[in-house]
């Protein structure tokens, strides 16, 4: 995807030298990468040097299988495999060992059982489908990014490079002396996989984002380039020029104006991919094309040593942060900029280039490609590194020189008012976590409410299953309705309805936030949530309970009177039938993945504390209060439950308080039990 190294004996070596271009426009393709990854003001939309890289290599390898097919008559898949293990699998297997190495060292400990899976997907070529998995997942996908994250995009290339050349001959040789049938399949792919990329963009983006089919397409722009582009030097020259000049322009415009917020890959990605195209069709050695620009020695250098910039890069930035335990300075991520450039640099002189200019390889594809095996295996060794010495250390201290915390049974306490407060005022004090640790950190992130498990909450069904609990013939009957953050209040619920002898029925849904019925919440939520609306309406409870995830900046930014007017709808479809509601205001947010980070504070967790200020949306609770504190309902905040008047403390007790970054544990939900009993009595008798 990035080396561009000439092999010696190589037959496409020619090719590669003659496109000083192309080794720019990977320079311009590494740098954007480089600057949105170091957050450097202005290149937010940074990442699209990725797809850059797409078209250019299926630009590259179709010239490649055309241009030997037309020699030959024949495509030798034994020759093209060898090369692409010699030009990637070197550097790839070097920088996932220094990964591993400089993570067990300073990464958290709770990041190294996910990095080493990471680790032998990378051997394998199938990075991008395990974050495609991961991150598709609403509760993974709040966790940091990986040390090896970057590898999908390789992951993406190395499965086209498996399949494309098999197409390639399989076309051309039905094809004949004419490339049409080749053209017109090659074109009929492409199209498919855009449209399928548009359509599936919007409800599944990480799919979109990471899987091969739906960027097959950006590859096959590339390859369509290469067929057609005899036609398209008929052009005149000083056209294409213009033309390339203009693609130039857009690149770096899009890697300006595109963000975070931009719904990615879909229609955006259109964008660059054609501006690439434009940028190399415009040709080499041009008069007034940018190739006088790419061409300047200082893109030469960037450009060939691209791939290992592009390895290195992403692991020292991301190991730095953790280690820093902070956000990185200007004057540090400029360090690990300099870091990147001189690991490259190594990489490239004494692992890329040397395994080029070896005779016995470059002479020989089936040693080649034993070579490769050797690298996946050693790469899956070198997984190890990071790995569990046993099946049980989950269950054993974190660090047993640092910490006795041990996964112990579990014991709920059901505490009163006072005992809670106590614990409370006491917590930002703790410097060491508790040695009966409830849960305890290796199965934090597994401590889901038991709605998950009995398929009551995580699922894609637009009409609600029937999920009741406590006293099925109680003529006291609660509601619980909402998102994540109302299921996280599922076990406190279902003990006062066991213990008051009342009927619970829930009506909760992963990513389905409480912000509206037609508008202020996600479209593939709509459905569901009317439903669950007309369920309530039609049920009459005794009391509705209502909780949401709302804790975060931008949910009223745009405009907060269309916010107040969707909650408002909200507010009388539910309470017109006179019911009375109780709206749980969301609990602080952590702003931090609280197990990873006390993984590694086992001696100084106040480091993961939050300030309160900084834990709340103020501007949101007082909307959501406003509208909520009327006669049939009543707006809840329980964050003094939560936090003291200046921190919120992630260990209350021998509690943690969350289990990711924004859920409070099932522990720490059950300990405020009677003080959700309390609020629903008021409720009740009111």
């Amino acid at each position: 995807m990035f080396n561009s190294n000439g092999d010696h004996a190589d037959p496409t070596s020619q090719f590669f030298r003659h496109r000083r271009d192309v080794q720019g426009i990977r320079a311009i393709a590494v740098l954007l990468v480089l600057a949105y990854h170091a957050k450097v003001p202005g290149f937010s939309g940074g990442y699209i040097g990725v797809d850059v890289f797409f078209v250019v290599s299926g630009f590259l390898i179709t010239s490649l299988l055309v241009r030997e097919f037309d020699t030959t008559g024949k495509i030798s898949l034994t020759n093209f495999y060898a090369r692409r293990v010699r030009r990637l699998l070197p550097a790839s297997v070097v920088v996932v060992i220094g990964t591993l190495i400089i993570s067990k060292i300073w990464l958290e400990p709770l990041r190294l059982d996910d990095l080493t899976q990471d680790a032998r997907a990378a051997a394998l070529f199938a990075t991008n489908i395990v974050f495609a998995v991961r991150e598709s997942d609403y509760l993974q996908s709040a966790l940091p990014p990986s040390p090896l994250q970057h590898y999908w995009s390789l992951g993406v290339e190395e499965q086209f490079y498996i399949f494309f050349p098999v197409f390639v001959m399989v076309l051309l040789k039905l094809g004949k002396a004419s490339k049409s049938l080749f053209t017109a399949g090659l074109a009929i792919v492409t199209a498919i996989s855009l449209a399928v990329c548009v359509a599936i963009t919007p409800s599944m983006p990480s799919i979109a984002f990471y899987l091969l089919p739906f960027r097959a397409w950006e590859l096959g722009a590339g390859a369509l380039l290469a067929i057609v582009g005899g036609k398209i030097n008929r052009i005149k020259s000083v056209n294409r020029e213009l033309f390339g000049w203009v693609g130039l322009v857009i690149i770096m415009v899009t890697g300006f104006i595109f963000d975070s917020k931009t719904l990615f890959p879909g229609y955006a990605a259109v964008l660059p991919v054609i501006a690439t195209l434009l940028l190399v069709t415009s040709g080499d050695n041009s008069k007034i094309g940018p190739s006088r620009l790419l061409g300047l020695r200082v893109f030469q250098w960037f450009g060939s040593r691209s791939y290992s910039l592009y390895l290195w890069h992403w692991p020292i930035l991301i190991v730095a942060r953790s280690a820093n335990k902070a956000d990185l300075t200007a004057f540090q991520v400029a360090l690990c900029l300099l870091a990147t450039l001189f690991l490259a640099e190594l990489s490239f002189k004494f692992v890329e280039q040397p395994i080029h200019n070896v005779p016995t390889f470059l002479n020989n594809a089936n040693r080649s490609l034993a070579l490769g095996a050797v690298f996946i295996s050693v790469g899956l060794g070198a997984s190890f590194i990071t790995a569990p010495a046993t099946a049980d250390s989950l269950n054993t201290p974190i660090n047993t020189t640092e910490s006795s915390v041990i996964a112990a049974t579990t014991t709920i306490f059901q505490y009163s008012d006072d005992q809670l407060k106590a614990l409370i005022a006491k917590a930002p004090g703790l410097t060491e976590l508790p040695a009966d640790l409830d849960p305890p950190l290796a199965v934090l992130d597994s401590d889901e409410p038991e709605i998950y498990k009995l398929g009551c909450h995580d699922h894609d069904l637009d009409i609600p299953p029937v999920c009741q609990f406590g006293d099925l013939d109680s003529k006291t009957s609660i509601a619980l309705i909402g998102d994540s953050h109302a299921a996280q209040w599922f076990e406190p619920l279902r003990r006062i309805a066991e213990q008051s002898k009342w009927r619970l029925q829930t009506f909760t849904r992963s990513g389905c936030t409480m912000l509206g019925i037609t508008n202020g919440v996600l479209e593939n939520c709509r459905v569901w949530l009317k439903n669950v609306v007309a369920e309530v309406q039609k049920n009459n409870f005794s009391l509705v309970v209502i909780s949401a995830f709302t804790n975060r900046e931008d949910l009223v930014d745009e405009s907060p009177d269309g916010f107040i007017n969707n909650i408002t709808e909200l507010h009388s479809a539910l309470t017109v039938n006179s019911q009375k509601v109780i709206y749980l205001a969301d609990s602080p947010g952590p702003l931090l993945h609280v197990p990873i980070c006390l993984s590694a504070n086992v001696q100084t967790i106040q480091n993961c504390n939050i300030e309160r200020d900084d834990a709340i949306n103020e501007q949101t609770a007082e909307i959501l209060k406003g509208v909520w504190s009327s006669e049939s309902s009543r707006f809840i905040d329980l964050t003094d439950w939560f936090c003291t008047q200046q921190v919120c403390p992630v260990v209350i007790g021998n509690m943690v308080v969350y289990r990711d970054v924004s859920h409070i544990s099932s522990a720490y939900a059950l300990a405020l039990t009677n003080v959700l009993l309390n609020q629903l009595d008021v409720s009740l008798s009111g």
